[in-house]
């Protein structure tokens, strides 16, 4: 038995040498997100650290790009990138660059307070300078603050109003005495359509009320603020901002990526095809994106009305949509599920058509040629 249990400790450690050695030749490189840059500020005395992510078609295109500004970039930074990596692989927002603008843990309170004219003088006069004249920016500024820092984010706005076009602020503090002073900011700025968005959660205490009044107060006051509150359920004030930031940044970028309805009812609710239309003639004059839905959003709508099994609004989206050049640009799958909702309604001669329309794209498709067998079988 001792023997055995040697051996058996032996084996145990000679296996456990073999993987140290094949992990020791296995190549080992640093992994590299973004560019930090010292900025010896002048207004602060002292050096500051700024760190720079751009995006993956930075170096082969010639655009200019919108720059997300996050305070607390020493926190937030690397979720900002996270964030833009994942809006890109799902095209959910245009490309932006991400700024994380680093502070002290030790000095935080008091940069977002007693120092705030300073950080923003900072921010203003070198941060911002240095970003535009190191890269390709738009005029497109978005500032992200959380706490004391989303509190800092409504005395810029009334301090700049026009140094940041949009503000993402999770569990802005303090906020309710702010009120005063940006009731006379609006009322001397009407026109000013900046993007405000903030949140709390429900549970917030010492962080609610004060979002509550900013919201009661935006109800109550006419002005062309583009702003939106995000009551959140369920988070803790150190985990408000990443659900915060998420959906500050698309609604920011608001009719960027295409439309998605959850029923045909949800459909309806929002407008319809009325609705639908206006959005991408609204999409496509912001961003630039063809005006026509992709042939999978409009098929998506058609599906909606196939649940449903509504097939008076199927047909009449089908006409609307143009559904016979659809049928074409589908795969056969998609394409078949549209002829054969006409032919379970009754509709052969369509279906018939649409079958055909099929089998001249993919001759040997099986659910198109039994979907024609079926639409020309006479009924006595």
């Amino acid at each position: 038995m001792l023997l055995e249990f040697i051996k058996s400790r032996i084996l145990i450690i000679s296996c456990l040498a073999v993987s140290i050695s094949a992990i020791g030749q296995n190549d080992v490189s640093n992994i590299v997100i973004g560019t930090s840059h010292i900025i010896n500020s002048e207004v602060l005395n002292q050096d500051r650290e700024i760190q720079v992510f751009l995006p993956d078609d930075y170096s082969t295109s010639n655009k200019n790009y919108p720059v997300l500004y996050l305070l607390d970039g020493q926190r937030f930074f690397l979720y900002g990138v996270s964030l833009y990596q994942s809006f890109h692989e799902f095209d959910l927002t245009p490309d932006f660059i991400v700024v994380g603008i680093s502070n002290e843990q030790s000095q935080r309170m008091r940069t977002f307070s007693a120092g705030a004219n300073d950080f923003l003088k900072y921010i203003k006069e070198e941060v911002i300078p240095m970003v535009n004249t190191t890269y390709r920016t738009s005029n497109n500024r978005l500032l992200f603050g959380w706490a004391y820092a989303g509190g800092f984010g409504i005395n810029t706005m009334i301090k700049e109003p026009h140094l940041f076009d949009g503000f993402i602020l999770a569990s802005p503090f303090p906020t309710a005495n702010k009120i005063d002073s940006l009731d006379e900011f609006i009322t001397s700025n009407k026109d000013l359509n900046t993007f405000v968005y903030f949140s709390s959660d429900k549970e917030e205490n010492g962080v609610k009320e004060g979002t509550d009044a900013l919201r009661n107060f935006l109800k109550n006051k006419q002005s062309n603020l583009r702003w939106n509150f995000k009551e959140l359920n369920g988070e803790v004030h150190r985990s408000t901002p990443y659900s915060t930031l998420y959906h500050g940044i698309q609604e920011y970028f608001n009719h960027y990526q295409e439309l998605s309805f959850s029923s045909l009812e949800d459909f309806n609710s929002r407008g319809g095809l009325v609705y639908f239309k206006e959005y991408y003639k609204i999409r496509h004059e912001k961003y630039g994106k063809n005006i026509q839905p992709s042939h999978f959003n409009r098929f998506a709508l058609l599906r909606l009305a196939i649940r449903a099994n509504d097939f008076d609004a199927f047909d009449h989206l089908f006409k609307q949509l143009n559904g016979e050049q659809l049928t074409t640009e589908l795969k056969a799958s998609r394409a078949c599920s549209l002829a054969d909702f006409y032919l379970i309604n009754g509709n052969k001669t369509k279906a018939s058509k649409l079958y055909k329309i099929i089998l001249e794209k993919h001759p040997t498709d099986e659910r198109a040629l039994e979907g024609i067998r079926k639409s020309t079988i006479k009924t006595n």
